[in-house]
């Protein structure tokens, strides 16, 4: 379970980012052709429904990685395959539920995904309105991204216990070409660009804007049970699911923590010796360990460290059997 975790980071960064100094793009030119709320849809409509191909650049504390991304869509399934063009050749491959690593001199390790960790994987479409509460959503202006027109959006957070993005969205497709994820000190701490990108294939029927919204609006996750529970979380963050651990051979329960835009994992075992103790980093993830009640706690994300400090501190166990 955990090391579902550390395969999915890439995969997950590579879903957004790339930038400059602080949150200014370019002097705005005319106003974008769509709200804020229709571009966020747009963007998580434009990944799901269409087929492309391109090469991107990755930058990550003064490092570069150059990747190539084939992403296809076939009877509104998601099938991505991501090769790195630089270093150890490396493949992450991710289809509907599973996502595969393919490391160097290694068997291919597969992870599947569940619910709402799937949901995430597929970028639904973000709730401008919930996401209002802890983050400001402003247009940045025009730029040029791999010879295309893009509308930059800035989602920046009003407290410290969330990072910043920001997107700059093809206007043609609403394809993010280019993303930033932003620390607190309004800085890139993850890049990722494309430099060329070329629509594949046919693509699927796009749902309009005001249907994607409909669904959206439908949708819930309703978590399991579980005799933990959750306290004096950081404002905004709510419990979406929650996986039980069943398996004798690995009894971690996964609980799955979001604002909306921002998620923490929570992992539960039975305490056995070993696992973290104490805060760790991985670029902009963040994780933190310790016992609680006799058992391994775990949470980590792409998030600041004061975030996972917070949700390691709030857990509860209690034994009455249903997840708060």
């Amino acid at each position: 379970m955990k090391r579902g975790v550390r395969l999915y980071v890439p995969l997950c960064a590579l879903a957004v980012l790339w930038g400059g100094c602080g949150w200014a793009v370019a002097a705005p030119a005319s106003p974008p052709p769509f709200s804020a709320a229709e571009q966020l849809q747009r963007m998580a409509i434009a990944a799901n429904t269409l087929s492309f191909e391109g090469t991107l650049v990755y930058l990550h504390r003064n490092r570069a990685e150059t990747l190539f991304l084939h992403h296809r869509v076939e009877g509104g399934r998601v099938n991505e395959r991501l090769v790195s063009m630089t270093g150890p050749v490396r493949t992450v491959t991710r289809e509907e539920g599973e996502v595969t690593c393919t490391l160097p001199n290694s068997h291919p390790i597969s992870v599947k995904r569940h619910g709402v960790a799937q949901d995430l994987l597929r970028s639904e479409p973000l709730d401008a309105r919930r996401l209002a509460g802890h983050y400001r959503i402003v247009s940045l202006g025009v730029a040029r991204v791999a010879g295309r027109t893009t509308d930059a959006l800035g989602i920046i957070p009003r407290d410290a216990f969330r990072y910043g993005y920001r997107f700059y969205l093809d206007r043609e497709t609403g394809l993010p070409l280019k993303t930033d994820l932003m620390g607190t000190d309004a800085e890139p701490l993850e890049q990722v660009m494309f430099t060329s990108i070329e629509l594949t294939g046919p693509t699927s029927a796009a749902p309009t804007v005001a249907k994607a919204a409909a669904e959206e609006t439908t949708a819930t996750h309703q978590p399991g049970e579980s005799r933990w529970h959750f306290e004096q979380l950081p404002e905004g963050f709510e419990l979406l699911m929650h996986q039980d651990g069943d398996d004798e051979l690995q009894p971690v329960e996964h609980f799955l923590l979001s604002d909306g835009l921002a998620a923490v994992s929570v992992y539960v075992e039975p305490d056995s010796g070993a696992g973290l103790e104490g805060e760790t980093r991985i670029g902009a993830i963040h994780a933190i360990g310790g016992l609680v009640a006799e058992h391994r706690v775990t949470a980590v994300g792409e998030v600041p460290a004061a975030t996972v400090a917070a949700v390691l501190a709030g857990i509860r166990f209690d034994g009455r059997g249903a997840t708060q």
